[in-house]
């Protein structure tokens, strides 16, 4: 099996694009590209819009060999009706998405997945809900959790996570866990036991905020779990790297790893690169050189909805 990060926020944008490839298929999980429309009370630099185009164009690249592509939910930093990244993509794909009526928040039920699916019409070979199902293909298994809530509450919706098995091998990609702060998280990941994990990290940057300190710690313990239950390499990223001090928030993390010679590290590092924070360095970006993105239409449209 080979796993590709394509985009995230290592490599400069608000992502969790992923490449899987087994022997039978190659997968394309949350293909979108997304930046914070505010940070440090700045707009995107213009290095990060240029980030944000380069993936783009990278993950549609991709997605022009791919069999399937996953949509854990509807949050445009892991769907796109069409803002930045083009519906073709889906075009004669086989697409499974989180159920767009059931265990969904009103914002999504009632407006982001109809526009998603009105987006993508006619275009997949088949479109199939994936909550707490399974589907063979080949050598290859592709597994749904039932709806698990993004967070600690379920204010920003539920999302689905999706294993992967083909031969001897296992991913599980979390999808906006938020680091895994309930049980309910985890229950999934400890039924599958993987080897490799794709994992979203805590909402460190918005402590006091949008999480608790209760939260926080609830999370690294059960990171701490997932670590310790036959892992071989976990890749967090996403929320927890829009947070400076995320190596220093991931310290017991990466200290139990390290006594049992669990790989913890980030999608950029995964792919030999150095870590690339635009969003938690925009300040010190803006500072260097003061140069506000002229945004693109779709793009601004995407920002402007924000999450939720």
């Amino acid at each position: 099996m080979i796993i590709t990060p394509l985009a995230f926020e290592s490599l400069g944008v608000r992502s969790q694009a992923t490449l899987i490839e087994t022997s039978s298929l190659r997968i394309l999980i949350d293909p979108a590209v997304s930046l914070a429309p505010r940070r440090y009370g700045l707009p995107p630099h213009e290095l990060e819009v240029e980030k944000l185009t380069e993936l783009a164009k990278k993950i549609v690249e991709v997605s022009k060999d791919v069999d399937v592509i996953i949509v854990s939910h509807y949050h445009y930093d892991h769907h796109d009706p069409g803002y930045v990244i083009p519906t073709t993509i889906y075009k004669d794909k086989i697409v499974f998405i989180k159920d767009p009526q059931n265990m969904i928040n009103n914002s999504q039920k009632y407006r982001r997945a109809p526009r998603f699916l009105r987006a993508i019409k006619d275009k997949p070979t088949r479109i199939e809900v994936a909550d707490g199902k399974s589907f063979k293909f080949g050598e290859t298994t592709i597994t749904f959790s039932p709806a698990v809530p993004h967070g600690a509450d379920e204010k920003l919706g539920y999302v689905v996570q999706v294993a992967i098995n083909d031969k001897d091998s296992t991913i599980v990609f979390t999808s906006d866990i938020e680091g895994a702060p309930k049980d309910l998280h985890i229950k999934f990941t400890e039924r599958i036991k993987p080897n490799f994990i794709v994992i979203d990290g805590p909402l460190s940057y918005l402590l006091g905020r949008a999480l608790s300190e209760e939260d926080l710690d609830k999370s690294l313990k059960n990171i701490e779990n997932i670590v310790k239950n036959g892992l071989e390499t976990l890749i967090i990223d996403h929320h927890v790297l829009r947070d400076i001090n995320y190596k220093q928030i991931l310290k017991p993390v990466y200290d139990i790893a390290k006594d049992l010679g669990v790989r913890v590290i980030s999608a950029a590092e995964y792919l030999n690169l150095e870590p690339t924070l635009l969003e938690a360095y925009r300040r010190q970006l803006f500072e260097k050189e003061y140069k506000p993105a002229k945004i693109p239409r779709g793009l601004s449209e995407l920002l402007r909805a924000g999450d939720g």
